[in-house]
């Protein structure tokens, strides 16, 4: 008889075994898929369930998710924030507006569009499949990033609400013609507590809200109370009587005579005790007339290049400044000691950065960048302050990895650097102010820098389109302290920063070691034109009865963006887009009148 063949498959004892198995299996599967797909479908994608502030962005490609939260961050700054007290509304724009010289126009807040979408991009980049996972099947609230200049929100909200203050008086020291002196009383009051409000601004700006903040007077409680600073009239007393007080550095002196100190006594908290002390006001005028007589410029070693020549040199020279809070706060030491009538002035050395012997062997050799722009039509001091600013940066080295500053390199601006005032408009008069035509400085540095492929880390655009700055997104407007306009050297050579005026066109040029780096830029394009709005008459007992003055033109709103590619030696290439934003603004004539309306 034939044998019987083996069944080489085991019959299966338990169907529900199989069942299981099966379905894990194809469970996993179904998960591996879906990750692969998910992460697939999302890899250019802001994660599902992701927002900033109010809006829900998920789901959006990172230019889609752009365009929504720059649309919503423009209808803010256009709207400005909005305050209330008690029937009383008011609205703070995001700039401190001059149309007519925008050089002299500075941000209180502004947003930044790109730092904000690297936080979504980042989110995707630097997650694992399952923290992916996981970010999509929770709501991810992400932080919008922003800038608010704290001191200039307060300064335009006092100007709104000091009306309504009746802040309290200190205790004061009183000193009579004959130094008699007595001490008058404190006084209660109330005032608004301006950090508060800053800090409901900014919890509407993470939200991107436009609500009105509701703002309330709060008891202001004086700070020095007679009962806690009468027992310090005998140091007061002690301090007269120890005047002159001499003040000296090397061989030269200067006084400050017991009238002056009459006059700038005063009350202080010092560590939180009640003391006596000369008014730094005072004595800040007063040290600066000193400063005059002893500070020296520090110079620095320079050269400029015609053809691959060397035709300027300035030798290196130390300088000397005097450290003015340094010496106030000597000062304040000083006075309370019993006979102590001679005090040292504080004066610090100051070294040069880059010495004479340091320019030998920098590597500066070629052309590594070029910005122009013309400044047609400007009038004679702005063309006169253009001349000034180029001639201050003609031959500055900047180091390797040094992030070079626009308004540092510029220094003070002043009629003792060599400045003119331009007149510009402050409510219903024109009064003289210095910068104007710096902005024209700050725009050709943002077009050399661009040109040479530098990494820009600091730049802001004019809050209207101006016809020095066109094409349109190409400007960077500069104000001491803020906005500024850096970038940093990163071509690991020192880069030599020339500047030239031909005609109405001034021109910078970076010379330096070049390292393979190719730069191209696309022609900006223009978008969402927006039209100024109606003639705005302003009175003014400046001009004749009846004449008129056109002192602003009008200036149509608009949104600009360009790219900039740069592709290094190793073929690694890098995109950015450079995005500006203009607002509308109406044109504004004064017209003569005998006397102003009263409000």
């Amino acid at each position: 008889m034939p044998k019987k063949k083996k069944n080489l498959i085991p019959p299966v004892k338990n169907k529900g075994v199989l069942i299981i198995f099966c379905s894990l299996l194809l469970l996993s599967f179904s998960i591996i898929t879906f990750v692969f797909v998910f992460n697939g479908v999302y890899k250019n994608r802001v994660f599902p369930g992701t927002r900033v502030g109010q809006l829900d962005l998920g789901g959006k490609t990172y230019k889609e998710a752009r365009q929504i939260l720059q649309e919503e961050i423009n209808k803010i700054i256009d709207q400005g924030l909005s305050f209330s007290y008690k029937d009383e509304k008011f609205t703070i724009k995001s700039t401190v507006e001059d149309p007519a010289n925008p050089e002299l126009s500075s941000r209180i807040y502004s947003f930044e569009v790109d730092t904000t979408i690297e936080k979504l991009a980042k989110i995707n980049r630097e997650r694992s499949e399952a923290e992916r996972i996981y970010y999509w099947l929770t709501t991810w609230q992400v932080f919008p990033s922003f800038e608010i200049d704290e001191e200039k929100l307060i300064e335009a909200l006092d100007e709104e609400l000091e009306q309504y203050e009746q802040p309290a008086v200190d205790a004061r020291l009183d000193i009579s013609e004959d130094y008699v002196i007595t001490v008058v009383p404190e006084k209660g009051g109330q005032a608004f507590n301006y950090h508060k409000i800053i800090t409901a601004v900014k919890k509407n700006i993470i939200i991107l809200s436009d609500e009105t903040i509701t703002v309330n007077l709060e008891p202001d409680n004086p700070t020095i109370t007679k009962i806690a600073a009468e027992p310090l009239v005998g140091l007061a007393e002690q301090i007269l009587n120890s005047t002159p007080f001499t003040l000296l550095y090397g061989d030269r002196s200067w006084l400050i005579t017991k009238e002056q100190a009459r006059e700038w006594l005063q009350f202080q908290m010092e560590n939180g005790q009640v003391t006596v002390g000369f008014q730094k006001e005072g004595l800040v005028s007063y040290l600066d007339a000193i400063a005059n007589e002893i500070d020296v410029e520090v110079k620095e070693a320079k050269f400029t290049m015609e053809n691959g020549k060397v035709v300027e040199f300035q030798p290196s020279q130390n300088g000397l400044s005097l450290q003015i809070e340094k010496t106030i706060e000597n000062i304040g030491q000083k006075i309370k000691l019993v006979g102590a009538t001679e005090i040292d002035l504080i004066v610090e050395e100051i070294e040069p950065e880059m010495t004479t012997e340091d320019v030998n062997n920098l590597g500066i050799k070629e052309l590594i960048g070029e910005g122009r722009s013309n400044f047609a039509g400007s009038p004679k001091n702005r063309r006169h302050n253009i001349a000034v600013g180029a001639n201050t940066l003609n031959g500055i080295l900047i180091e390797p990895e040094e992030e070079f500053s626009l308004i540092k390199a510029l220094g003070k601006v002043e009629a003792a650097t060599g400045y003119l005032p331009e007149l510009v408009i402050k409510g219903n008069k024109t009064i003289p102010e210095y910068g104007g035509g710096l902005c024209q400085i700050g725009t050709t540095t943002f077009r050399v820098a661009l040109d040479a492929g530098l990494p820009i880390t600091e730049r802001r655009n004019h809050s209207y389109r101006v016809s020095y700055y066109e094409p349109a997104g190409t400007d960077a407007t500069i104000y001491d302290p803020k906005p500024d306009f850096k970038f940093i050297n990163d071509t690991g050579h020192h880069i030599l920063f020339t500047t030239e005026i031909s005609g109405n066109e001034l021109i910078f040029r970076f010379y330096g070691t070049s390292d393979g780096r190719q730069v191209e830029q696309t022609k900006p394009r223009i978008f969402n034109l927006v039209k100024p709005g109606p003639t705005q008459l302003v009175e003014t007992t400046d001009l004749a009865p009846g004449e008129k003055k056109c002192t602003e033109r009008a200036h149509t709103g608009a949104d600009t963006e360009f790219t900039r590619t740069i592709t290094y030696a190793n073929g690694q290439k890098k995109s950015e887009v450079f995005s500006s934003h203009y607002k509308p603004w109406q044109e504004v004539c004064l017209i003569g009148v005998e006397k102003l309306l009263e409000e």
